[in-house]
């Protein structure tokens, strides 16, 4: 790319115009400067007012997050284990079944 004579690239371009590695960690200094000093000036002293604890997500949610995670859990350990899929009913106990019933013999 040419550049006109009143326009000559600075040493900043040609940083910015080498490797995608070097891009990204151009990027994530800065990121990192950047998340290092927000809270200081952000907040100015003042200390930063806490939530409550308290939670107003229905427990059902939290059942269905952790039923599917055991699903996929057990179905990683016994692909790679056992070199097979789960059954239904191990599937049905949210993967509990895999864990407590012996390995099948081939």
């Amino acid at each position: 790319m040419g550049f006109p004579l009143a326009q000559k690239p600075t040493r900043v371009w040609h940083i910015w115009q080498g490797s995608v590695m070097k891009r990204s960690r151009i990027i994530a200094a800065i990121a990192a400067g950047m998340l290092a000093f927000s809270s200081m000036t952000a907040t100015a002293g003042n200390p930063v007012p806490l939530s409550t604890p308290h939670s107003h997500t229905p427990a059902g949610i939290w059942v269905i997050f952790g039923c599917a995670g055991g699903v996929v859990l057990a179905a990683l350990a016994a692909n790679y284990s056992q070199q097979r899929q789960l059954t239904w009913n191990e599937a049905a106990s949210c993967g509990l079944l895999f864990w407590f019933t012996p390995p099948r013999r081939p």
